[in-house]
């Protein structure tokens, strides 16, 4: 899949008509085979797509190179897409676990890459399948796309309850995204970015 193949979201939504309390049902009805259709088109693997909830949050994950009886060396373990609802985070963040889940940081750095989340600390996201390499500027804010990421990424916290998913879009084997789709439903509206997650 290319980069620049988009779903068209607005429409979707105009179409359903989505309301707050039909956020779960519009994503399963529209969005999760869609979604699995369009990574299987990315992947040279067969696919082992599993749904995991994490509190308001649900994951589908890509299991399958760690679950391939022969350890399928072309790719990595990955997010298909996440979705739910923001909600504040219970606690502060664990660094300790963080450094400890993904080792060696400075590797990291030099690659102009974070640790980031694909759903905010701040707005209820956690660690293991919540992290993916980002590019620096985009996680930190520092380029016109990751001032608007981190805008998003606010009104969800000061905004608990904000329906949201995030759809990682990749163009290789690894688990580090080339694009992400970022939505938020805020009223009667569709807030959707497509992000390049380039160094």
């Amino acid at each position: 899949m290319r980069v620049d193949d988009q779903f068209d979201y607005e429409r979707m939504v105009a179409d359903y008509p989505l309301t707050f309390e039909a956020w779960d049902a519009f994503v399963r009805e529209l969005l999760v085979e869609e979604w699995i259709a369009a990574y299987r088109v990315m992947s040279t693997w067969t696919t082992e797509v599993l749904e995991i909830a994490q509190g308001a949050l649900v994951f589908l994950f890509d299991a399958a190179p760690t679950l391939s009886p022969v350890n399928d060396p072309r790719g990595n373990d990955r997010v298909v897409a996440v979705w739910g609802h923001s909600f504040s985070a219970a606690r502060r963040r664990d660094r300790a676990r963080l450094a400890r889940f993904l080792p060696n940081p400075s590797s990291w750095s030099r690659a102009q890459l974070d640790r980031g989340h694909l759903v905010a600390h701040a707005a209820g996201g956690g660690l293991d399948l919540n992290l993916f390499p980002q590019a620096a500027s985009l996680n930190r804010g520092r380029s016109a796309q990751g001032r608007v990421w981190r805008k998003m990424e606010a009104h969800l916290a000061r905004n608990p309850g904000t329906p949201l998913f995030v759809r990682p879009i990749y163009t290789g084997p690894s688990w580090r995204p080339a694009a992400l789709d970022y939505g938020l439903f805020i009223g009667d509206r569709l807030w959707n970015e497509r992000f390049v997650n380039d160094v």
